[in-house]
C-alpha cells in the first residue's frame, strides 16, 4: 500500500509568491510607520510664540523682535588677556551697562584648564576662549546660552 501525498491547493510557488507579498506588505507598514513617527514636529529651542492665532505674519514677527530685544546683550573683550607677575590673570570682560542681566566669564584654554576667577592659576600664555554668561538677575541662575570669544593670553611687560 502506497500512500499518496494530497497536493495543497495552493503549490509550493503559489506559497512563496503569497509569503513574499507579505513580507513586502509588512515592510511597507513598517516604513510608512517609521516615516509617520520621524515627521512629527519637533518644537524649535529659541524665541517663540506662544498664541499665534488670530495674529498676522507681522504681529508675530514684532513679538518674536519684542522677545529678541529684552534678551540682548552687549559686552566687550579685549582681544588679548595679560598675564600679570604675581600669578593674576587680567581679562578686560566689560559688561555694558544697558544690559538687562549680570554676567559670569570663564577663562579656558586647550587643555581643559578653567579659571572662573581671575589668579591665573593654570592659564599660561597662547590662545585661550573666553566664556561670558547670563545670568538671573535676581537668582543668579543660568539665563540663555554662553557665548565664547577667542583671545590671545600674553605675558605683560612690567
Amino acid at each position: 500500500m502506497s500512500v499518496r501525498k494530497q497536493s495543497s491547493p495552493l503549490g509550493s510557488k503559489h506559497r512563496k509568491r503569497l509569503g513574499v507579498v507579505c513580507l513586502a506588505i509588512a515592510c511597507a507598514l513598517i516604513a510608512v510607520g517609521l516615516y509617520a513617527w520621524q515627521s512629527k514636529p519637533v518644537a524649535e529651542t529659541g524665541a517663540s510664540v506662544t498664541a499665534a492665532e488670530g495674529k498676522s505674519r507681522q504681529e508675530i514677527q514684532d513679538e518674536l523682535d519684542a522677545i529678541v530685544r529684552d534678551n540682548m546683550m552687549t559686552i566687550s573683550v579685549a582681544p588679548v588677556a595679560q598675564l600679570q607677575k604675581g600669578g593674576k590673570l587680567r581679562v578686560n570682560v566689560q559688561n555694558v551697562q544697558d544690559n538687562k542681566f549680570p554676567q559670569r566669564f570663564r577663562v579656558i584654554q586647550n587643555d581643559g584648564k578653567t579659571v572662573e576667577t581671575c589668579p591665573a592659576g593654570d592659564i599660561k600664555e597662547g590662545e585661550a576662549y573666553i566664556e561670558i554668561q547670563a545670568l538671573d538677575a535676581k537668582t543668579y541662575d543660568a539665563h540663555g546660552n554662553p557665548t565664547r570669544v577667542k583671545v590671545r593670553v600674553a605675558q605683560t611687560e612690567d
